[in-house]
């Protein structure tokens, strides 16, 4: 552990800078960066790390080299104007490197006149900062960014190099983060400030991948109904079957980090339906969207081959289906899964850091689909989940914890000295 008085000193820097981390948080806020429209964040990001004197790598991800790439996720848009941003803070000699990850991509808003202070209010209310992606994850970059600035003005200078990586993409399948591995960013230790809550840290996401499935039937009209088989009366037996799958693989399979996390460890379901074009015929067919996960250890290529054989073994023992069979087909957001031990250096170090402020235990567990994979799998690079708390995530009126976003700094400051080394 660092000095008592550089651990003073370091938490004085980052109470310095708080009401800027504020109207920083809230500025980024009120930038409406849904997938797409990431750019003006990220101009002011690139501006801010400039003015803190960083190394700013600024650039536009390639779409061919993305597409190239065994974990790129089709999303079928392009990446011109979608810059991703890097500030890099040169080490003095010879220590560990930490990579601070944050994303500045947001969800949908949903209906606006629902939402009390507004989607892009960044209404600083009784402690919270209020906004579409205030929580998921604006809170978490500021932090980012708060902690360099603790550094500098705590005239600290670290052995090893600190990237601060603000990336687009990640609702969607996480290409900004796999272009910043492309560009060359790779490190000992990554820690995406995700709003884990500050007493999780998550050393695991599970693995995904949508699938559709379209459901034959008669088209008709509705005097007909008797006579026709409705694709709508067959995807009704078709869900109840992918439920049943579900079923099935949560009572067979688990693991100790997802245990006490999840309600249900190892999703698969259908979350979207379509029939039909006319109030009163029959459609030729129904669309069943859904998802199906695995867990750390499992490999999703082999999950989605035993549900293929699960769907083909059960339709074909249907009249119907065995003559006019289902039809399979995956698309969109996928993911591996991917893990690092519990009791890696960094984990244990992030772990006691923080119980040290907070005198509250750690607990460790695993994540959901997240970009922690991209970097154990393909930049050989430890990573965890560890961020402010918020609330309403992917919801009306979401909110994130300022102070959390103040603790969250300061325990990334003694982190890096801790982790990099430091003068």
């Amino acid at each position: 552990m660092i000095p008592s008085a550089l651990g003073e000193r370091l938490d004085a820097a980052v109470e310095a800078h708080r009401q800027g981390a504020l109207e920083l948080l809230q500025r980024l806020v009120r930038l409406p960066s849904l997938e797409g429209h990431e750019k003006p964040c990220q101009d002011m990001l690139a501006l801010v790390m400039r003015d803190l004197g960083l190394e700013v790598d600024y650039w536009t991800p390639d779409d061919a080299e993305l597409q190239a790439h065994p974990a790129y996720v089709p999303t079928g848009w392009s990446y011109a104007e979608r810059p991703n941003v890097v500030g890099r803070l040169r080490g003095s000699s010879g220590g560990r490197s930490l990579i601070l990850n944050g994303h500045v991509d947001v969800v949908p808003i949903g209906p606006e006149a629902d939402w009390q202070y507004g989607p892009w209010s960044g209404a600083y209310v009784d402690g919270r900062v209020y906004g579409r992606g205030a929580a998921d994850m604006k809170g978490g970059v500021v932090a980012n960014v708060l902690t360099v600035m603790a550094l500098r003005s705590a005239g600290v200078r670290l052995h090893g190099d600190l990237m601060v990586q603000h990336v687009v993409d990640e609702e969607a399948g996480g290409n900004g983060t796999l272009a910043a591995i492309l560009r060359g960013y790779r490190g000992d230790a990554c820690i995406f400030t995700e709003p884990t809550g500050l007493k999780r840290i998550a050393v695991s996401n599970r693995g995904a991948q949508f699938f559709r499935i379209i459901v034959p039937g008669q088209e008709g009209g509705i005097e007909y109904k008797h006579d026709l088989v409705s694709p709508i009366s067959k995807a009704i037996e078709v869900f109840q079957a992918v439920e049943a799958y579900s079923i099935m693989r949560e009572s067979v399979v688990s693991h100790p980090l997802y245990t006490t996390v999840y309600n249900t460890q190892v999703p698969t379901g259908i979350c979207k339906f379509h029939a039909g074009e006319w109030p009163s015929t029959i459609p030729s067919q129904a669309v069943l969207e859904g998802s199906i996960e695995c867990l750390p250890g499992e490999n999703i290529q082999d999950i989605k081959q035993a549900f293929k054989q699960y769907v083909e073994t059960w339709s074909a023992k249907d009249g119907w289906f065995k003559d006019h069979p289902l039809r399979l087909e995956w698309f969109g957001l996928w993911f591996d899964s991917a893990e690092i031990p519990t009791d890696h250096p960094m984990v244990t170090t992030l772990a006691g850091i923080t119980e040290s402020l907070t005198g509250e235990a750690v607990r460790i567990g695993g994540a959901g689909g997240c970009d922690l994979r991209l970097p154990v799998k393909y930049a050989d690079t430890p990573a965890v989940l560890f961020g402010p708390k918020g609330g309403l995530i992917h919801s009306t009126d979401e909110y994130v914890e300022f102070e959390q976003v103040i603790l969250c700094a300061k325990i990334l400051a003694r982190m890096a000295v801790t982790w990099c080394g430091a003068d």
